[in-house]
């Protein structure tokens, strides 16, 4: 053997970050390694002197066990040095974790965080950032202006971003987005290995990742599939960012069951308010869960789910309630007081209110402000006073939504008048997607001649959190220091271009005040929409996101949690039992002074069973983005993997469970592989000096992924002309293995995957330089992912000519990529009957269809095979000629899309269509038919690959020519001007 496999968890075991068992701050000081790091390091350190001899000896091992002192990726990692990272000597705790996050706030992550955070399962990210007091808003409101006030408040000393353009105008206290916003990516791939930094100051205006936006829920309980099987860069980008809809947990898992609610009152907490009911998971092993949501006036609402094995034995058949309530309450939140609470009162009054307390959060209605800029006009006061619309404004309007009749309109009339005309006699209405959108347009509102500020127009689109700014050709750039609003916070400018034409396009920009956070989906660079159904989502969901994200803004959320919190003291001071008598322990308490003694809790046990819901880790991740590391939480729920960052709990990276395809342990961190080969950099905190957070966190892994642990394998050549031995496809996967040769002998199978060649991930690499790098090199040391058990390669995308692997960005929509004519593995196959199965250079012991099917089948069993299908489907397969197996190939039952595309693939159905061609071809004596079914199969994916080139190279040509005629008309526009200017000389 040339080389030998070797286990990267057993040799590389990363080093969690140790802290003072008192919690004593840990001295850091950095010193280099050996071998440089493959994606990022985090900080690593010695304490200067300790108290006991007991942390003397485990910090004394900590450091034989080696430090690593970069804190920037080398070159090597694909992400340049930069400045922003912090040294190599710092002051780490086990509450404060070493990040860069300026605004930390050590008390609030002190006080607020899961006692046993891998026992409590939270149901959703909201619930998850509770758990751990992350995105607490400061109880009260000040008194400063809100909105586009805020723009000409004295007090702001906010200059702006300083990012115009020709629609919108720096401005005060906003933030503008023009369409070159960067994208914030926290793993390492070509996106990030191929982007230039930005300035520390542009980082607030990045917008976050679609898939990051979307994610809401961690444990779906309403049987709502909520995943697709193709990777991050294939999932739609225009998403409507969820909105808190875990409120509805209540509805779905404890309305129709048995559940107990208490109420209390805290000095400090104000108004709580928890439910609690026991679900039967699986009566065949005797499977219990007890799922909790507890109510906080000031806190997010917090939904987890606690396992019956890991409370202590109960003394009877049937378990008391309140001890039963006290030690879950210890589980999940000890600083809730059990002395406050007390059972409520049976009443459905008491359901009622809850669950309007618990889905006030959900939005499904709108009111958005639309206001006409003509030319040379950019200030409120001279768009309230255009009196009659214009014919572009018409044709924009008319795109926008449906022109409905006020009087007698029953839909949603957002505030307007529908019985007696006095607010116009028409509006703009919209559905989308279950969402309401009615527009005040100012035009088509009452308009006043003796009245310049026209307070009928402003008195609804003034109050409207959302407007739209519509710009005629020679309109002055928009600023919203020209508004007096405290409601108006994000201002979308649309731009007409070549109006009441076939070729009218609309460029948009948005600004948005800076208290609000960024949502999307973003602008494009350089867009110019065409008046096509897509713009017309597009800007739907722009507006809906820009609403929703106005109120999860500082001053929306703290009158929402004010709101809140008058609602939980009304059905605390109400609706409260009587108490109940605990009997011994509850006398003495009163009377006795408490001389008995109160049994000792025990600590939970470990469970063995897998929940559902997001077990979380406190972890310090690599944002490659930016280049620093970045302190957050980590939830892995058996469908989702989220990072949420401190303090603000935004969700900054999601993935589901079913793209990651494998880890690997060393001394930079554990880095996560998925989608592509894209790795995500991350590295536990420990206050015991163990690996023990690392140990669960893997365990974690292999129970809710397909993944598995990568393994290192070193070949070496004695001259450069020698051959290797294997085949690789552009993202890593061995698709041949020459049997005996030098891949063979070192352990290398056909469906491994290649996620590391000498230090650098191939997410980084095009295919020329894997290629070359292999080509020169005389030793390459290689991170492999072994084969899934059936012997495929483990696949975070399910298309094996995903776009995303060569980095472009025009990609496939997942209908698209469902009436791709060949699928993976057809592909594989096909590639397997050009290389006979008796050839030296194949692999029978482990080749892919070898492990994949059987071939031993009798001609009878295939026969009835194909009967049975046929009877399902008897208009489908009625012959068995080639050309019939060729149009069930092509022609699958269903398309697949992002909602069907795990039922499709696991359809048994689907199983025998994937079977049937290539097995009829294998088995059939006839060697004319199956040469004849690779040359159509070739010919099929030549012609697949040349429609996708043509196809991206006539959008490429299409967006050419728009901005070539945006161009021309600015031009036309500019000759015109100073033609204007000559003749008045």
């Amino acid at each position: 053997m040339s080389s030998t496999t070797s286990s990267v968890r057993s040799a590389n075991r990363t080093r969690s970050l140790c802290h003072h068992l008192h919690h004593q701050p840990l001295l850091v000081s950095g010193s280099s390694t050996g071998s440089p790091p493959i994606g990022g390091s985090m900080d690593e350190g010695s304490s200067a002197s300790t108290s006991s001899s007991a942390t003397a000896r485990a910090l004394d091992m900590f450091n034989r066990r080696g430090n690593t002192a970069a804190d920037v990726l080398p070159p090597s990692a694909g992400v340049p040095n930069t400045s922003a990272v912090s040294s190599s000597s710092g002051v780490i705790s086990a509450d404060q974790p070493s990040s860069t996050n300026s605004d930390n706030d050590t008390e609030t992550f002190n006080e607020w965080r899961p006692p046993f955070p891998r026992l409590s399962a939270y149901q959703d990210c909201l619930s998850l950032a509770a758990a751990w007091g992350l995105g607490m808003h400061p109880n009260g409101l000040d008194d400063k202006p809100t909105g586009a006030s805020q723009a000409q408040s004295p007090s702001e000393d906010d200059s702006g971003d300083g990012k115009f353009n020709e629609l919108l105008a720096s401005c005060p206290a906003f933030r503008n987005e023009l369409g070159w916003e960067p994208t914030r990516r926290f793993a390492l791939s070509r996106h990030t290995f191929d982007m230039a930094h930005t300035d520390a100051h542009e980082c607030e205006t990045w917008m976050r990742e679609h898939s990051a936006s979307e994610a809401g829920i961690l444990e779906d309980v309403s049987n709502v599939y909520l995943g697709g099987r193709l990777c991050a860069a294939r999932q739609p980008k225009t998403v409507i960012e969820p909105q808190d809809i875990g409120s509805y947990y209540y509805r779905h898992c404890f309305i129709s069951k048995n559940h107990i609610e208490y109420l209390g009152m805290d000095d400090i907490l104000g108004p709580i308010s928890i439910s609690m009911v026991r679900e039967i998971v699986d009566r065949k092993e005797s499977y219990s869960i007890y799922r909790m949501i507890v109510r906080i006036s000031d806190q997010k609402t917090i939904r987890v789910a606690v396992p019956e094995e890991a409370l202590s034995t109960p003394e009877g058949s049937d378990r008391a309630t309140r001890p039963l309530m006290r030690e879950l309450l210890e589980i999940v939140c000890p600083k809730i007081s059990f002395g406050i609470l007390r059972p409520s009162i049976q009443s459905p009054r008491v359901e009622e209110l809850i669950m309007k307390i618990d889905e006030q959060p959900i939005y499904t209605r709108y009111k958005v402000g639309i206001m006409l800029c003509k030319n040379e006009q950019s200030t409120e006061e001279q768009m309230y006073n255009n009196e009659f619309s214009t014919p572009s404004f018409d044709e924009f309007l008319d795109f926008l939504g449906q022109r409905v009749t006020l009087k007698g309109f029953e839909a949603y009339k957002g505030g307007l008048d529908t019985r007696g005309d006095t607010t116009g006699t028409h509006s703009i209405y919209s559905e989308y997607q279950a969402h309401e959108i009615m527009f005040h347009v100012s035009t088509l509102l009452p308009f006043t001649p003796s009245n310049r500020q026209q307070l009928s127009r402003k008195r609804h689109i003034g109050n409207d959190m959302v407007t739209i700014v519509f710009q005629e050709p020679g309109a002055l750039p928009f600023s919203p220091i020209t508004v007096r609003s405290h409601f108006q916070h994000v201002f979308i400018i649309v731009r007409v271009h070549n109006e009441c034409s076939e070729n009218v396009t609309y460029s948009v920009a948005v600004s948005r005040s800076k208290d609000v956070p960024a949502f999307g989906p973003p602008v494009p660079k350089g867009a110019c929409f065409s008046k096509c159904a897509e713009f017309h989502d597009w800007l739907l969901t722009k507006i809906i996101n820009a609403e929703n994200a106005v109120h999860r803004s500082k001053k929306f959320a703290t009158m929402a949690a004010r709101t809140r919190r008058e609602a939980l003291r009304d059905l605390v001071e109400n609706y409260v039992g009587p108490h109940q008598n605990e009997g011994a322990s509850k006398i003495a308490s009163r009377f006795l002074g408490g001389s008995v003694k109160r049994k000792e809790r025990h600590n939970p046990k470990p469970t063995n069973h897998v929940m559902r819901g997001a077990l979380s880790w406190l972890v310090d991740v690599h944002d490659y983005s930016t280049n620093q590391r970045i302190s957050c939480v980590l939830g892995v729920a058996q469908d989702w993997i989220v990072l949420l960052e401190r303090p603000s709990g935004t969700v900054l990276f999601s993935t589901p469970t079913h793209s990651i395809i494998g880890w690997a342990t060393s001394d930079t961190g554990l880095k996560l592989y998925y989608d592509h080969g894209d790795q995500l950099l991350l590295r536990c905190y420990s206050e015991t000096c163990t690996d023990s957070e690392l140990n669960e966190l893997i365990r974690r892994l292999e129970n809710v992924t397909k993944g598995d642990e990568a393994k290192e394998v070193v070949l070496r050549r004695l001259k450069t002309t020698d051959n290797w031995g294997f085949h690789v496809q552009d993202e890593g996967v061995v698709t041949d293995v020459e049997m005996y040769q030098l891949a063979w002998k070192a352990g290398i199978r056909q469906g491994s995957r290649i996620v590391e060649m000498d230090s650098m991930p191939i997410s980084t690499l095009s295919f020329d330089k894997i290629c070359d790098q292999l080509a020169v090199s005389e030793c390459v040391r290689l991170l492999m992912i072994s084969p899934s058990s059936d012997g495929s390669p483990r696949r975070g995308c399910e298309d094996p000519n995903c776009p995303a692997v060569k980095g472009i960005e025009q990609m496939l929509t997942p209908d698209a990529f469902a009436k791709q004519p060949i699928t993976y593995h057809e592909m594989f196959r096909q590639k397997k009957l050009e290389y006979p199965t008796n050839s030296a250079s194949s692999s029978p012991a482990s080749s892919f269809d070898e492990r994949t099917f059987s071939f031993t089948a009798t001609k009878k069993t295939i026969e009835q095979r194909a009967n049975n299908i046929s009877n399902n489907r008897p208009n489908t397969l009625s012959s068995a000629s080639v050309h019939d197996n060729m149009c069930t190939l092509l022609n699958p039952p269903k398309y697949l899309n992002r909602a069907q595309s795990d039922e499709q693939l696991r359809s048994p159905l689907m199983d025998e269509l994937n079977r049937k061609a290539p097995l009829s071809a294998r088995e059939s004596t006839n060697e004319r038919e199956s040469s004849e079914l690779v040359r159509i199969q070739t010919h099929l994916e030549r012609t697949v690959q040349e429609k996708r080139a043509l196809e991206m190279l006539a959008q490429q040509l299409k967006k050419q020519l728009i901005q070539e005629r945006q161009s021309h008309d600015n031009t036309k526009r500019e000759m015109e001007r100073l033609k204007k200017m000559y003749e008045k000389k």
